[in-house]
């Protein structure tokens, strides 16, 4: 069970959703956004990631499914649009059920960024919603808050920045459980790791440091955003995984320094040079390109990943 991208129950009180989305060519995409729901003995919830406006409909449904609807708490891992627009869509769904508001969290330094989620320049939008919702009245969490799930669990914040200045994780010492967001990067298949670098706001340092400080829980689930979970020595590796395809990808840049502003052949070069063991699945080839284009725009240094 080192590796699970079942969505389900996965330990005592907690489960897998998978956030099935609409892409930019208006295909559901599945297992590519994670959401988590965790149940207290007592029966209080909270959603971890609400995902995007698209994707928050396949959530709604499966916490109706769960008999978790409406949450008590939603939790954002971070500011980026692919976890916070479902926001937008769940206020929708409470006010036309006469329900009332769910309290939404999220890092202090979160939210200048979700009243203004127009900075998401980084990302490309969901073509079916043609803009970004701010999301507004977030309650701030700070490094070492607990947030209770009814009488039985609390989840710990720890500050885990890198992929983005506000990312935070939720520990929940009950379970072994940590939930991540982006924080250590992308595994959408078995031993398919992509580079994490994607965003202007990418901090290597602060990055580095994040992995060592999930390294110091007592864990038995490592829960990330993009997709699933992993357990037992799967979460060393796949930490230890997470670094070297950074890494990879950096001297892949380096060595090809007159060749960065052609993204068919940097993804080409990427592709035969990082995933050799997966080059008879060229269907994964296409799922790379978004984030060698952001990488390489990291590393040159651009204000804008997409002008």
């Amino acid at each position: 069970m080192a590796y699970i991208n079942a969505p389900g129950k996965f330990n005592n009180n907690t489960w897998l959703i998978d956030a099935i989305y609409i892409d930019l060519d208006g295909i559901k995409i599945r297992k590519g956004h994670a959401a988590y729901l965790i149940i207290s003995e007592d029966n209080h919830n909270c959603l971890i990631n609400p995902g995007t406006q698209s994707g928050a409909e396949s959530i709604y449904r499966t916490l109706k499914q769960y008999k978790a609807w409406p949450p008590d708490k939603i939790l954002i891992s971070h500011s980026h649009w692919d976890h916070t627009q479902g926001v937008a869509y769940f206020h929708e769904r409470i006010k036309q059920e006469g329900l009332s508001n769910i309290d939404v969290y999220a890092s202090e330094k979160a939210i200048e960024y979700l009243n203004n989620q127009s900075y998401n320049y980084c990302f490309p939008i969901e073509e079916i919603h043609s803009e970004y919702i701010n999301i507004e009245g977030v309650f701030p969490l700070t490094n070492g808050d607990l947030i209770d799930i009814g009488e039985t669990i609390a989840l710990e914040v720890i500050e885990t920045p890198g992929h983005m200045i506000d990312n935070i994780s939720f520990y929940d010492q009950e379970n072994k459980s940590i939930f991540i967001g982006d924080t250590v990067g992308m595994s959408w298949f078995p031993k398919f790791y992509i580079c994490n670098a994607n965003s202007i706001y990418w901090k290597e340092k602060e990055y580095l440091e994040s992995l060592e400080r999930i390294r110091g829980f007592d864990l038995d689930y490592l829960c990330i955003a993009h997709f699933g979970v992993f357990t037992d020595d799967e979460i060393n590796r796949y930490l230890d995984s997470s670094v070297e395809m950074y890494y990879k990808w950096m001297e892949i840049f380096k060595q090809n320094e007159d060749n960065l502003n052609d993204l068919s052949f940097m993804v080409n070069e990427i592709w035969a040079s990082a995933y050799k063991d997966f080059s008879e699945r060229l269907i994964l080839k296409k799922t790379i390109e978004n984030a060698v284009k952001s990488s390489i725009n990291y590393y040159k240094g651009k204000e804008k990943l997409f002008p």
